[in-house]
Parts: structure tokens; C-alpha cells; sequence
């Protein structure tokens, strides 16, 4: 049964990404609110159940498709990170590792997504509601005030983002694998394409990795700020 093509910026496209900023939107005004819940395990066991199903079936159909060997992409362990911050809130560095992770490469996922099938193919679906329900998992954790970041965390997040691309690499080294895109960029238009070729675009990762983060750290002060209601 044949399916519809992705169109970047689409309308479908563009309806989740307007799904998405109106969630997040809400998480961050609502953050005195969801500051006030007592016991918030309802919300976090269901919200790491949704991932789980959702990234459990999207990873096998994938490998049974021929498509990947195992989850090895960022978004992949973001998605663990973010499923172990939701059932484990006290594991800070993990939480971490959720939060920069998800706003940082999980939010470009959605923005440039690596995606052939439309809408309403299984693929569309789950590849949506996986990358969106990690970045509103991911700003959860922070709006919730599970995490204390310092500067020294953005530290903590680049290191662990560069210790991901060399195991990445030998793995594409040895199995022929693209993971982490350190091989080739991604077939559907991505940030990438406009960091020149291949070795040049993986270096300039670097610096827009911690670009990205720096302004992740400033924007959970921000919505720490607001939280504590020095701005009345």
C-alpha cells in the first residue's frame, strides 16, 4: 500500500509544530502550577509509558524493515535519558543529559525531520509523537524543577554529546552505519546543509552543540525566575 510523501513545512508539518510550541508554551507559564502538584508519578509513569510503547514498537519495525541494526542515534538516547529522568527524577545527571538533549537535538528532529513517509503512515505518526513527547518530557522535567543546572552542566552535556560521537563513530566504522549523521547528512533538508561537506559540518556541530546548550542553560534561569515569581 503505497503512502503519502513528507513535505517538509507542510501543512501536517507545520500543525505539529504549532501542537508542540502551544504545549511547551503552556508548560512554561504553567510552572507555578505544576510546582504546586504533591505527587506527580501519575503524570511521569504515563508520560515514560507513552515514550516507551511508542519508541519500543517505532525501533522494532525499523530494524525488521532493514532500516537500522539497533537505536543508536542521539534522539534514540535521549529518549532513554528522558524515559529514566520520568521514573527516576533524582538521578540529576541524567535529567541533564534529558533536558539538553531533548530541547537541543530532539527539538531539531521536529524542526528538519529525517522522515520519507506523511501523514497518517505509521512512521509519521510515531516518529511525532516520539520526538515531540521528548521534548515536552524534557521541558517537563525542568518546569517540574528537577533539575539544579550550572554552567558546569552545559560542560557536562558537551562532553557527554562528544563522548556519544566517538563510540557513534566506531560503530559506523565498523558495522557501515550513519549514526550520530557523522557519515552523511540526513536525505531531508537539515541544519546540516549549510555547514558545508563532510569532514567540515561534524566540526561545526561542535560549536553549534554548545551554542545550543548555553542558550538551554539561559533559558531554564529564565523559566526559573519566572517560577519563583521574582518578576512581580
Amino acid at each position: 500500500m503505497s503512502t503519502a510523501t513528507f513535505h517538509p513545512l507542510g501543512f501536517d508539518h507545520k500543525a505539529v509544530l504549532a501542537l508542540v510550541a502551544v504545549a511547551a508554551l503552556a508548560l512554561v507559564l504553567g510552572v507555578r502550577g505544576i510546582r504546586g502538584i504533591r505527587d506527580d508519578r501519575a503524570i511521569r509513569y504515563a508520560a515514560a509509558l507513552a515514550l516507551a510503547l511508542t519508541g519500543g514498537s517505532a525501533w522494532v519495525r525499523n530494524h525488521l524493515e532493514g532500516l537500522i541494526l539497533f537505536p543508536f542515534h542521539l534522539c534514540d538516547l535521549t529518549l532513554i535519558a528522558v524515559i529514566w529522568g520520568l521514573l527516576r527524577p533524582k538521578h540529576h545527571f541524567v535529567c541533564e543529559l534529558a533536558f539538553f538533549w531533548g530541547l537541543a537535538a530532539s527539538a531539531q528532529a521536529v524542526l528538519t525531520p529525517d522522515l520519507s513517509d506523511g501523514f497518517p503512515s505509521f512512521r509519521w505518526i510515531s516518529f511525532f509523537l516520539l520526538h515531540g513527547g521528548v521534548v515536552l518530557s524534557s521541558l517537563y522535567l525542568m518546569v517540574r524543577g528537577y533539575l539544579v543546572l550550572r554552567l558546569a552542566s552545559v560542560g557536562r552535556a558537551w562532553l557527554a554529546t562528544n563522548a556519544y560521537a566517538v563510540a557513534a563513530g566506531f560503530l559506523n566504522w565498523q558495522l557501515g552505519t550513519n549514526y550520530g549523521f557523522l557519515v552523511r547528512k540526513p536525505v531531508n533538508p537539515s541544519i546540516l546543509d549549510y555547514l558545508g561537506p563532510w569532514p567540515y559540518y561534524i566540526l561545526a556541530c561542535e560549536g553549534i552543540a554548545l551554542s545550543l546548550f548555553l542558550l538551554c542553560y539561559v533559558f531554564a534561569r529564565l523559566v526559573e525566575y519566572w517560577a519563583q515569581g521574582s518578576g512581580r
